[in-house]
């Protein structure tokens, strides 16, 4: 009984043959801590895998303070975080003023660059505290994920193979 060509190209004789090599590659990703809470979320993510991954400082005075002024000077360096990269991932904790974050990904929409937004601890916080966060993200995030733990950054980050 002949073979089929399946079959064939998966015998032990034809493996010499086949090229190993990764099937998908992994993209350059920035990734933004938008308060000091996610700060340690995106330094272990970073951590993990330096060589895909960037971290972009934002300014930290965007409860209450005047963020712009802190952008003056700075604004250049801060679109320079989207250049060259294949996705923007923005992580906030609920409740956070996500103003600053709004305009960064506005900058990255213009330019054509994803933004993924990962909210986190969206347990411990009110319906209200949630939606103060959510409103400015919504309309620059291609994907938006309202998540209970910082545990779910790391498998997401997987999935997008960031």
């Amino acid at each position: 009984m002949a073979l089929s060509e399946s079959a064939r190209a998966a015998s032990a004789q034809e493996s010499v043959f086949r090229q190993i090599y990764r099937q998908s590659t992994g993209r350059v990703a920035s990734l933004i801590a938008l308060d000091p809470a996610s700060e340690h979320v995106v330094s272990r993510a970073v951590a993990a895998d330096p060589a895909r991954r960037r971290v972009v400082e934002l300014p930290r005075s965007n409860v209450g303070g005047d963020w712009i002024a802190e952008l003056r000077g700075r604004a250049q360096t801060l679109l320079d975080g989207a250049n060259g990269a294949d996705l923007v991932v923005l992580i906030v904790k609920a409740g956070t003023d996500s103003a600053v974050g709004a305009l960064f990904g506005e900058a990255c929409r213009l330019r054509g660059v994803p933004v993924t937004v990962l909210v986190i601890d969206s347990a411990t916080h009110t319906e209200a505290d949630l939606s103060r966060t959510l409103a400015p993200l919504r309309q620059i995030s291609t994907m938006l994920v309202v998540a209970t733990g910082s545990d779910y950054v790391d498998d997401m980050l997987a999935a997008l193979r960031a």
